[in-house]
């Protein structure tokens, strides 16, 4: 598959997702967070907003337990 079938194919099925703006005070006034750095404690954010599971090789990922973590 080269580039511009894969952006055809693949890309088109994608939809990103971010933190609503509201929600960013969760980083700053909660205490029942994982111990995560940034990157991963808003990737974590963003599949407990959302309902999502995560799919990951970051064994940083160890510590969540109130949603499901998925390693490869």
């Amino acid at each position: 598959m080269d580039c511009k079938e894969f952006v055809k194919e693949v890309l088109s099925e994608i939809q990103i997702l971010n933190l609503p703006s509201k929600e960013y005070g969760i980083f700053i006034n909660s205490t029942r967070l994982p111990n995560l750095d940034f990157d991963d404690l808003y990737q974590y954010s963003i599949a407990k907003y959302y309902g999502l599971e995560i799919v990951t090789l970051d064994l940083d990922f160890k510590k969540v337990k109130d949603i499901k973590v998925k390693f490869l």
